[in-house]
């Protein structure tokens, strides 16, 4: 803007908005093509932000977020000032650094892998089975692990069991194991999903530079 424009507090404002009001009349067309995408953003990513306030309350649900009393940082101190707060932190930080270390190699490997089938049915066929358990919900597949790892009913007790395993041991109430259940259902749910960027990534390789490394 030209510092012609400054004389007073208020030209600036006006000269904008007038210039917005022009801008919108003539490229109106493209305004309302970007309208949903920033509705949708506005509605799904910013107004839920608005919740971030009940970290600073005493929530109570009767009450609902914005009725409910403030604290301040009352919440923040009592959860730093716990005895918990150290192993939470580190089991935090251990299982975030575990998943990337594990997770991140898997789906680069699996699109290495269905790169290499050269049947384009089989390779669909896979890549679908694959990126399926991504639609479950982390719920329902909570459910799926705790109904086959159970040591009584479960399929790895049975299982345990018919390979001659009398007293299998309880996968479940083992603490040692719970970061590696955690992590390889994980990867076991997104894999499938995460390796099709890598797919097309592959896919848009020219066949001749395979024949040159040859």
């Amino acid at each position: 803007m030209s510092p012609s424009l400054w004389p007073s507090g208020n030209v600036p404002q006006k000269t904008f908005l007038k210039r917005l009001q022009v801008d919108l009349y003539k490229h109106w067309m493209l305004y309302l093509m970007v309208l949903p995408a920033v509705t949708v953003i506005a509605v799904f990513s910013y107004a839920p932000m608005y919740g971030i306030v009940i970290a600073f309350k005493n929530f109570k649900p009767a009450f609902g977020i914005w009725g409910s009393p403030w604290v301040g940082m009352k919440n923040f101190n009592r959860f730093f000032s716990s005895y918990q707060f150290t192993n939470i932190l580190s089991n935090t930080i251990g299982i975030s650094l575990y998943s990337i270390a594990a997770g991140f190699p898997a789906p680069v490997l699996l699109a290495l892998m269905m790169n290499q089938v050269r049947s384009k049915g089989r390779q669909r066929a896979i890549q679908t089975i694959t990126y399926m358990p991504h639609f479950i919900s982390v719920i329902v597949v909570s459910g799926m692990i705790l109904t086959f790892l159970n040591v009584n009913t479960g399929l790895y007790g049975h299982l345990a069991r018919a390979l001659g395993f009398v007293d299998p041991s309880d996968l479940l109430g083992n603490k040692h194991l719970f970061s590696s259940i955690y992590v390889l259902s994980d990867i076991w749910q997104h894999t499938g999903w995460d390796s099709i960027i890598y797919m097309a990534a592959l896919s848009s390789i020219d066949p001749a530079l395979y024949e040159a490394a040859k």
